[in-house]
């Protein structure tokens, strides 16, 4: 099934995976016998996500820990799907839906509290989506970008020394990430273009 990981971030995501089911498999197992769906734990990003923009300021560190929580229900749906027999490309979409929505919603809440240029926060989640899916359509095509820079490299550190340490680096951090994902939107728009040219 095609994904939007980069070359080299493959040579990661099973050994990742495979690792984080046999850590996960109670929870995975209770999950199952409850008749959790994997969607729903997709979507329970969003609404931690919610929670995220509405104690950013008020509790900042509570805030990158809830975030952190995202990241688990993240890698636990797609546990779930596997372990349950219920992965699809629908239920990867809804995935990639979900987690470009936390996404976006922890960029509103830095946003709010004025760590975070607006323009910068518009142009994330546009840059953002454009970036992995032209990832899936390089992957897809069997044309794949060989590396990239994603935000939990550059944003994600960022986040962190801000909520717990204050420091003012998040505007730098975004704009950052969105420059290297441009470089890598300019690779993958080659890529295809490359693949279209050979078929």
């Amino acid at each position: 099934m095609p994904d939007s990981f980069s070359a080299i971030e493959r040579r990661f995501v099973e050994p990742y995976r495979s690792s984080f089911a046999r850590l996960t498999a109670p929870v995975v197992r209770l999950l199952m016998a409850l008749g959790v769906p994997p969607n729903a734990v997709s979507a329970s990003q969003i609404v931690v996500g919610v929670i995220i923009v509405a104690v950013m300021g008020p509790a900042p560190k509570l805030a990158f820990v809830l975030f952190l929580s995202t990241l688990f229900l993240d890698s636990l749906d797609g546990a779930l799907a596997r372990t349950s027999g219920r992965g699809s490309q629908f239920g990867a979409l809804v995935d990639q839906i979900c987690d470009h929505t936390r996404e976006t919603l922890v960029i509103v809440a830095v946003t709010l509290q004025g760590a975070l240029e607006p323009g910068l926060a518009v142009l994330y989640p546009l840059v953002y989506t454009l970036f992995n899916f032209l990832l899936y359509v390089c992957n897809t095509y069997g044309a794949p970008v060989p590396w990239t820079v994603k935000s939990y490299l550059v944003v994600y550190p960022a986040l962190f020394l801000y909520t717990f340490f204050g420091l003012p680096w998040f505007t730098a951090a975004v704009a950052l990430s969105e420059a290297l994902m441009a470089v890598s939107i300019g690779i993958a728009l080659r890529n295809l273009r490359g693949a279209m040219t050979a078929n």
